[in-house]
């Protein structure tokens, strides 16, 4: 078997770097070019065997659950959900919601973490947000649905936020698009709330006073992690909203909240 390997390590060098060579040299010289070509043929195994772990959901065949292996910070692969369909696909999903059955009025540990299920509703944790999103440059798109069937979007080309040192600070959030109207750059430079951590720039609590978790500012035009409600509320704000969409007093009957590596 390792003369085989050896062999075709061997072929895979004189590929690469398009020379004549001598298999004896491969032998004996070895060293870590050797252990680099070696290390390319076991990817070049993995992928012919199908346990190819894809560098992000850019990568992969079809919308679902995969474990990917982003860039630097990352150390372990992570599951993710991909979404392959909208706007030419290659989505990671950071966060779903669309019936209410995850409790979304969780503590600071919680949002950090992640909480719910990859098949049901989630949040995939600021933790792994922030290093996703601070690996290389990201966009974000927002897709939303009320109770009648509208099912509007906002993306922005830019889209990052600090680690916990920083309280996730959304530090960059690009140029809009879509149909949803702009409801997010409002929070752009705020640090995230939730009911443990009072990060806003209100003399009250926001995340406490408007049921959910957020980029609380004064205190929100969008407020897609609040409580799970129906359409026209009587509690002011309280609900998933997005203010240009349906206004505050609106609560959505679903919202994703996807990003994605930019096309350079």
């Amino acid at each position: 078997m390792f003369e085989i390997k050896l062999l075709c390590a061997f072929t895979l060098c004189c590929t690469i770097f398009v020379a004549q060579c001598d298999p004896s040299s491969v032998v004996h010289h070895g060293g870590f070019a050797f252990e680099m070509i070696l290390t390319k043929l076991k990817l070049l195994e993995d992928r012919l065997d199908g346990n190819m772990v894809e560098r992000s959901c850019r990568e992969v065949l079809s919308s679902g659950i995969y474990t990917i292996q982003p860039e630097k910070p990352f150390k372990e692969p992570v599951s993710v959900l991909c979404d392959k369909e909208f706007l030419s696909g290659g989505w990671t999903v950071i966060q779903h919601r669309f019936d209410g059955s995850t409790n979304f009025y969780r503590n600071w540990k919680e949002y950090k973490n992640g909480f719910g299920n990859l098949d049901g509703e989630f949040w995939l944790g600021l933790d792994r947000i922030y290093q996703l999103t601070m690996s290389q440059p990201h966009e974000l798109v927002v897709v939303l649905e009320d109770f009648d069937g509208n099912k509007p979007y906002a993306k922005y080309d830019q889209f990052e936020i600090g680690d916990e040192n920083q309280k996730y600070e959304m530090t960059k959030l690009g140029e809009h698009s879509g149909t949803a109207g702009d409801s997010l750059s409002y929070s752009k430079g705020m640090k995230f709330s939730t009911f443990d951590a009072d990060n806003d720039e209100w003399y009250s609590h926001c995340a406490v006073d408007y049921y959910g978790a957020w980029w609380y500012n004064k205190c929100h035009e969008s407020n897609l992690n609040g409580n799970y409600l129906r359409g026209v509320t009587k509690a002011y704000a309280t609900g998933m909203s997005w203010k240009t969409f349906r206004g505050l007093n609106y609560a959505l009957k679903s919202s994703k909240m996807m990003i994605r590596p930019k096309v350079v």
